[in-house]
């Protein structure tokens, strides 16, 4: 790649000519403060109620729940087995929720012990039923990072429970609800509704979302690192039947040249509730270029080369240096003018400019250039033998800074690094774009802002 804008810079000595001291930088207005670099990532998780259904009744053991000598009151008790017959269907409802159908079977014994006209009776009779009740229950994520069971409730049982023992009405409707809705709480719980390991899925995110990666610009690695603060979720069943978990996280991304950062995995922080719902990857990436850096390049480049500015002249730049210049950048030089017939001319050239990026070129190039030329000759000061138009066309067109290679890399590093995976998914950028916000100067360094967005491509696996 070729640095060339710095050819463009000559074409302004024929526009104008100010004088600028490079020990004082000329700058009027309100202090330069660099914008916070954000960082904010949105995944929606959809989880069909189909792949829950499927994870259940893999899962799920037959029996439910059995008692011995379970007390209903006036001396009368039960043995009972309640036992799973089907499979296990779900159906996503109003309000969040979600109903779910288990067939089973309810077998035992009600037992009587009472006195009668001063005589104990003591009888038993057998049940064998057949149910389908309904359950309604509402998902949401654990303070644990599970994917927890809230509010279970027993809408109906398909049939009465209720029965008739020696004249006394028995309805097992109560003792039954209570054991079998903690069991089901305990049972939806344990299995996690879907084998969903919800908490290696949030911390797998969270260290993938910190973890620093690097981006190579004209031999120097960059290394971009966020440091995460906010750590958001939130649940939906929708109603195509699906169960979307929001997974959202926030934090200030940094970049370090060189070196690469120390990176080691924070836990897990406080859950807040996440209001978004897009499928969104919002990052800004602050990508330095240090003037040190800069120099050496620019030397490496132009240092000692023959400029061609007309048939008789030609100028040789050497010591080349960059640094800030209050809102801009100054770059100053020494030069030779070597002249057909004429005396050489020595002394130093400063430019004054603004880098702006151009899309249509995907390159850096320069405005509002001004320009000074220190030298003891003073018929030299007024640039007139360096002018000539067809040059100037030439430089002109030249005079662009190419960073085209450098966004497609970092393209491609976001893709490697936003793959991560889990139990029971894949999470994978796809589409990341990347375009230059915003170019920034500090006293020790170029800043490109670039934002990068794109959207999470999540991937269930087969259920086995």
């Amino acid at each position: 790649m070729r640095f060339s804008y710095l050819l463009g810079l000559f074409l302004l000595l024929f526009v104008s000519c100010k004088s600028i001291n490079p020990e004082k930088p000329k700058y009027k207005g309100a202090p330069i403060l660099l914008p916070i670099a954000t960082s904010s990532v949105n995944i929606p998780i959809e989880i069909p109620l189909s792949y829950i259904e499927a994870n259940l009744n893999k899962d799920w053991s037959n029996k439910l729940f059995s008692g011995k000598a379970m007390p209903l009151g006036s001396g009368i008790f039960t043995d009972i087995d309640v036992t799973r017959t089907g499979k296990i269907t779900l159906l996503g409802i109003a309000n969040n929720s979600l109903k779910v159908k288990i067939p089973m079977k309810l077998k035992g014994d009600l037992k009587i012990e009472k006195k009668v006209f001063g005589q104990m009776l003591s009888t038993s009779i057998p049940f064998d039923e057949l149910l389908q009740p309904e359950i309604s229950f509402k998902p949401e994520i654990g303070r644990n990072w599970e994917l927890a069971i809230k509010n279970v409730q027993i809408e109906n049982w398909g049939k009465s429970l209720k029965y008739n023992l020696m004249g006394f009405e028995i309805d097992l409707d109560p003792i039954i609800r209570e054991q079998l809705q903690s069991v089901l709480s305990q049972q939806l719980t344990a299995s996690n509704l879907a084998g969903l390991n919800f908490r290696s899925v949030a911390q797998a995110a969270w260290d993938t979302y910190g973890k620093p990666y690097p981006v190579e610009q004209e031999g120097v690695l960059t290394y971009f690192f966020t440091n995460p603060s906010k750590l958001k979720i939130s649940e939906e069943v929708t109603s195509d039947q699906k169960l979307k978990l929001y997974l959202g996280m926030e934090g200030e991304v940094f970049s370090q040249v060189g070196s690469e950062p120390k990176f080691t995995p924070s836990a897990l922080p406080n859950i807040y509730f996440n209001d978004k719902t897009e499928n969104k990857i919002d990052i800004i990436l602050p990508l330095t270029i240090r003037y040190k850096d800069l120099d050496q390049y620019l030397n490496e480049s132009l240092s000692g080369q023959s400029l061609k500015m007309d048939n008789s002249t030609q100028l040789i730049p050497s010591n080349l240096s960059t640094q800030s210049f209050g809102d801009r950048i100054l770059l100053k030089m020494d030069f030779r003018a070597l002249r057909k017939g004429k005396k050489e001319i020595k002394g130093e050239l400063y430019f004054v400019a603004k880098p702006v990026f151009n899309p249509a070129t995907e390159s850096i190039q320069l405005e509002q250039v001004d320009f000074d030329v220190n030298t003891k000759n003073l018929l030299a000061r007024s640039g007139s033998w360096m002018k000539q138009g067809q040059v100037i066309a030439q430089i002109t067109k030249m005079a662009v800074y190419p960073i085209g290679a450098y966004l497609r890399d970092a393209r491609r590093e976001m893709q490697k690094q936003g793959y991560f995976e889990t139990d029971f998914a894949t999470f994978r950028v796809k589409n990341p774009d990347l375009e230059v916000e915003g170019i920034y100067n500090t006293a020790d360094d170029i800043r490109l802002y670039l934002r990068s967005t794109g959207q999470m491509d999540v991937r269930l696996k087969e259920v086995k």
